[in-house]
């Protein structure tokens, strides 16, 4: 060439996912964008002139990864609280916020967050008296790695201002006390209390902890789920110049009207930083018996879970979505939950607008074959955990405790979702954020209708994740 260019990767084994041209062994990078690609003789040859060429030596490379279901700029936030995801036992975790106490002057919060029992042999919650022997003095609010429940100790109660006789306050039925345990509805209330809130602050100084984490794991892009303040460090941190990974915002359904009285809608942004869905809840999650089912759960007959919201409720925010050229983003995990979107969407009766919203279900882990048809013909995307399995759904582990030895293995059916030509993209939800322990978790999987290959793994984490954000003609392949 005439003119020098930044930059030549030579020497790799490129997995590209363009089917036109599914492998090769270098490119060329001008301005931040590849800008050929082919042999390492085309390339040397054509783009002799480059400020800097970098031999990888036959290491794999792809496009990078596309994260679409993360809490990412919430999770670097909570660095500082005692995190729990490592600990193997009630035991353990109770010392670890024992030892932060005793860094903490009296009256002050302690947040612990990431605790998963179904990783411990003793498969139990932490209680409030174990709580409050370990903290009299301080109020505890200890998040479970789902986000949808936690364990408080009784200064945790008073100082949220949750009484006793709160209808929705798990009671030992022995003692007629609290167990400590804060589960939805209330603990979605409780969420937007200031006092477990992070500063703007903190939420901007976390935005560096958020691009290296991202960055270190791979991931280049990323659809995080946000409040408005962490859409204002986000806002801020692309003003700035200061982000390295691509965001695209997932707004919540309780500030949806103030979006829409601005004139804003989806897409609205740049390549960089964009507004992306409305972030809709229609149940829970499994691990915390919360997720919406037909039949009851196998580990507790009392409960099939929980509705988040009213069938009207969501019809019209779907239809208001659907009129002002909004994404919607669904949150649906247990079968009868999926149905009620499904169903919601049928009703709407719009079948050329919805299938080029690329409305997504997040999750849809107990998506039946009927569901999967449904879902399909809606051009519905499915925005899923591969992670998910690998960490619950083996044998012996949480999905197979809640739902019994066989309901359990229908659960994240990936060979047959992918077989059905649906649109997935995937995600991690931040448990873990890795891709590659989500690669790992569905690529070795015992049972073979959610087992698949690296190579369909690896396109739903990149093409197909950009499709979701209609992103597909600018990333996701090389």
């Amino acid at each position: 060439m005439t003119y020098e260019i930044d930059l030549v990767v030579k020497n790799a084994f490129v997995v590209t996912m363009n089917k036109n041209q599914p492998q090769a062994e270098a490119f060329a990078v001008n301005g931040g964008k590849i800008i050929a690609i082919g042999s390492n003789s085309e390339i040397s040859k054509e783009y002799s002139n480059a400020k800097k060429v970098l031999d990888m030596k036959g290491k794999f490379l792809c496009p990078g990864f596309n994260d679409t279901h993360t809490h990412l700029l919430s999770m670097a936030s909570k660095s500082k609280d005692v995190l729990l995801d490592k600990v193997l036992s009630p035991e353990e975790a109770l010392e670890k916020i024992k030892e932060r106490v005793k860094n903490t002057p009296k009256g002050k919060w302690v947040f612990g967050d990431r605790w998963d029992e179904s990783n411990w042999e003793d498969k139990r919650y932490l209680t409030l008296t174990e709580l409050d022997e370990i903290a009299p003095d301080n109020p505890l609010y200890i998040r479970r790695v789902c986000g949808h429940m936690a364990v408080v100790n009784s200064l945790g109660l008073k100082e949220l201002e949750i009484s006793w006789d709160e209808p929705d306050l798990e009671i030992d039925q022995e003692t007629k006390k609290p167990t400590g345990v804060i589960a939805s509805p209330l603990s979605h209330r409780v969420a937007d209390n200031p006092k477990l809130k992070k500063t703007q602050d903190d939420l901007d100084e976390a935005i560096p902890i958020a691009n290296e984490l991202a960055n270190s794991l791979g991931i280049t892009s990323i659809t995080d789920n946000l409040p408005i303040m962490c859409v204002k460090s986000y806002i801020s941190a692309r003003n700035k110049n200061q982000l390295t990974v691509r965001v695209n915002m997932n707004i919540p359904l309780d500030s949806f009207d103030h979006y829409l009285e601005a004139g804003l809608k989806s897409g609205f942004g740049d390549e960089i930083l964009k507004l992306g869905g409305v972030k809709i809840f229609t149940d829970g999650s499994l691990g915390a018996r919360t997720a919406k089912l037909y039949d009851p759960y196998f580990d507790d007959s009392s409960t099939s879970g929980d509705y988040y919201i009213e069938k009207e409720v969501l019809f019209e925010t779907y239809q208001k979505a659907i009129d002002n050229n909004w994404q919607l983003v669904t949150h649906a995990i247990g079968d009868e939950a999926i149905d009620m979107v499904l169903d919601t969407f049928e009703r709407i009766n719009k079948p050329e607008i919805i299938s080029v919203g690329r409305h997504r279900i997040e999750h849809a882990e107990y998506l039946l074959d009927e569901k999967l048809a449904r879902a399909n013909k809606l051009g519905i995307v499915l925005s899923m955990q591969p992670n998910f399995p690998g960490r619950w759904g083996r044998p012996g582990q949480l999905y197979e405790i809640r739902l019994g030895p066989e309901k359990y293995k229908l659960l994240n059916n990936f060979r047959k979702i992918i077989d059905s030509k649906a649109r997935l993209s995937f995600g991690s939800d931040n448990m873990p954020l890795g891709p590659l322990y989500g690669i790992w978790s569905v690529v070795t999987h015992p049972i073979d209708d959610i087992k698949i290959t690296v190579e369909e793994a690896i396109y739903h984490y990149t093409l197909d994740a950009a499709y979701s954000s209609f992103e597909e003609n600018i990333k996701g392949s090389l």
